[in-house]
């Protein structure tokens, strides 16, 4: 019988793509791009400090106007970063993410960041668990 996701390590993506708070919002975008990603963490000497999202881009740099090669990452990331452990239950992380109005979380082993899970990614992994359920009621 195969395992569903039931903590986050199950569905969080890895590695996480970084980029230092000096890189321009062009360049950033460019790899959100080439990754096909949301997101990119805002790391100073490998440490991680903030989070930039699209819709960070699209609210901070497009809508007001400004120079995206002149904007750097670190002017318009959000911080401090919110975290979550990686042995956090599904559901949990579900609720976190609504508590704090947010859409992605970065995922820490200890003082490591080992990931980083969507919304999207809490919402597949629920779905998925409630199709099996619901599959099983139908085999009766």
């Amino acid at each position: 019988m195969e395992k569903f996701p039931s903590v986050v390590s199950d569905i969080m993506s890895s590695p996480v793509i970084t980029v230092q708070k000096e890189t321009n919002v062009r360049d950033a975008t460019i790899l959100m791009i080439d990754k096909r990603i949301g997101c990119l963490i805002v790391a100073e000497m490998n440490k991680p400090i903030g989070i930039v999202t699209k819709s960070d881009i699209i609210k901070r740099v497009v809508m007001t106007c400004l120079d995206p090669c002149e904007v750097k990452m670190g002017d318009v990331m959000s911080s401090p970063l919110i975290t979550i452990s990686k042995n956090l239950g599904i559901l949990a992380a579900m609720r976190k993410m609504r508590e704090t109005a947010l859409t992605q979380l970065v995922v820490m082993e200890g003082e490591k960041m080992v990931g980083i899970v969507s919304e999207r990614d809490v919402l597949g992994a629920v779905s998925i668990a409630s199709l099996s359920s619901f599959s099983s009621l139908m085999r009766v």
